[in-house]
């Protein structure tokens, strides 16, 4: 499944992966890593103002 994920920076700078298959933080909370098929982003957490994404990649599917 792909998705966006919006990086907005300290510096009010925006970055936007409109096909990324996963975004994980690291255990250290240290970099954020957004993969896509195309590349792998890695951002210092220190630089981030705040992240969005794609609400559908938290959807739960239905029981019926």
């Amino acid at each position: 499944m792909q998705y966006w994920v919006k990086v907005v920076f300290a510096d009010n700078q925006e970055l936007l992966v409109k096909d990324a298959i996963r975004h994980t933080i690291s255990e250290d909370m240290e970099v954020l890593e957004v993969d896509s098929a195309k590349e792998v982003i890695i951002v210092p957490m220190k630089q981030i103002k705040y992240i969005a994404c794609d609400a559908t990649v938290f959807a739960q599917k239905s029981k019926t």
